[in-house]
């Protein structure tokens, strides 16, 4: 029942010590770590100048805020390294802020997309530093890369081996956040009248050539049309429907039905249908959760049915994982998929007393069926809680009581290092 709060894509404040205040001042249901966010010191620090590599000063200047958020209780630093402005950081960069967590104890958990070169790159960082260091939602994704787990594995595996102090998290479903919000259209043939610019483009034989590449290329990323559903659209039968299943079912091409969903969807938005890819595989997912070093994470925030479509992990993540992964798949036991649910992040995050159910441990206990323990949550209906949980404990209180929510603020703003709570 803890929350890990960053902000990887660089717009939030850098004082780790406002926003203690802030969460405190408000009241929590879960306990929260705060970690500093690359992004937002990159962006104080070099805006609007960052479209490159940082200075000798600008890296010193970088230095100075992690370590003071360091000194005011963060837990680490996260990055969203696929994000502006960290998209532009070198490795030496990172290894530079890294030694500055490293006295603190605390640990480095980017944001990258987990394909081999960041694995690489983020196991260069713990070995340069020495620190800890943790592949955020490992995944292999993009059909090219499905079966990527094993390369993944054994470099981690192997770096371990040397002693490179590397974990790894990850959700337990095949499609992404960035998956939800998935446009086969090309941004450049799209503009702010995306019909009448795709008209145009068709009409000319060296730009359709180009789109239709592109749209190959978007088709194949998410896993294939097949993979591909219809969340929302004008005409409502084609709901909860493949891209492929359309296109066959009209007789034409993969990216004939893409250009067909534009032309004849919603008339201002980009690819004319609220789509959802489902890039990743579940062969991955296995192999991923198959580790001892990885633990579960939901890479969600906390939710409210008023806040409209959101992903299924937000709700389901940790009752899926023991019901399908370990009760269903066997791909894990239960002891484990428990295990790597309290213990082990724990243990990563570096938190004392939370985690085992032990004395002098804080009381943050979960108290399910296994018989009836399983997600609910869906792709088209997300807002739903699980079930089998009967009670959820947060710092001795109950947060819920006989599977009802009890809406109690009984989570606390940890800092570090956690047994100062005593």
């Amino acid at each position: 029942m803890t929350t890990v709060v960053s902000n990887e894509c660089g717009y939030g404040t850098t004082d780790i010590k406002l926003q203690r205040n802030v969460l405190t001042d408000m009241g929590t249901g879960p306990n929260v770590i705060l970690l500093i966010g690359h992004n937002s010191v990159r962006r104080a620090v070099m805006s609007p100048d960052h479209e490159r590599a940082a200075t000798e000063d600008e890296i010193t200047e970088m230095r100075a805020m992690v370590r003071q958020a360091m000194e005011d209780g963060a837990f680490g630093m996260s990055s969203g390294l696929e994000y502006v402005p960290a998209i532009w950081s070198t490795t030496d960069e990172l290894v530079a802020l890294m030694d500055e967590i490293v006295p603190y104890g605390g640990f480095f958990q980017p944001d990258p997309p987990s394909m081999i070169d960041n694995v690489l790159e983020l196991i260069e960082v713990g070995e340069r530093t020495s620190g800890r260091v943790i592949v955020t939602h490992i995944k292999a994704r993009g059909y090219d890369f499905w079966g990527g787990s094993r390369s993944i594995i054994n470099l981690i595996s192997d770096a371990r081996g040397r002693g490179v102090d590397i974990w790894a998290d990850a959700y337990p479903y095949t499609s992404s956040g960035s998956d939800g919000s998935t446009v086969l259209i090309p941004r450049w043939a799209l503009g702010r009248d995306p019909q009448n610019n795709l008209r145009g483009i068709l009409e000319d034989v060296e730009r359709k050539a180009d789109l239709i590449t592109d749209i190959k290329h978007n088709l194949n990323w998410r896993g294939g049309a097949a993979n591909i559903l219809v969340m929302d659209y004008p005409d409502s039968s084609c709901i909860g429907r493949s891209v492929g299943e359309m296109a066959a079912d009209r007789g034409i091409s993969d990216v004939e039905m893409v250009i067909a969903l534009q032309m004849e969807g919603f008339e201002r938005r980009a690819g004319g249908a609220r789509l959802r890819g489902f890039s990743m595989s579940e062969i991955d997912i296995e192999a991923f959760y198959a580790q001892p070093w990885t633990a579960t994470g939901s890479d969600a925030n906390i939710a409210l049915p008023s806040d409209g479509p959101v992903h299924a992990r937000y709700y389901g993540t940790f009752p899926r994982k023991i019901r399908h992964y370990a009760l269903e798949q066997g791909v894990i036991s239960v002891e484990d998929a428990v295990r790597t649910s309290t213990s082990l992040p724990a243990q990563i995050l570096g938190l004392q007393y939370r985690g085992q159910i032990r004395a002098p441990f804080f009381a943050d206990i979960v108290v399910f069926d296994l018989e009836t323990i399983r997600d609910t949550a869906t792709f088209f209906e997300p807002h739903q809680y699980a079930e089998g949980i009967d009670y959820v404990m947060v710092n001795g209180q109950f947060v819920v009581e006989k599977g009802e929510m009890t809406w109690e603020r009984a989570g606390r703003v940890l800092t570090r290092p956690d047994w100062n709570e005593f």
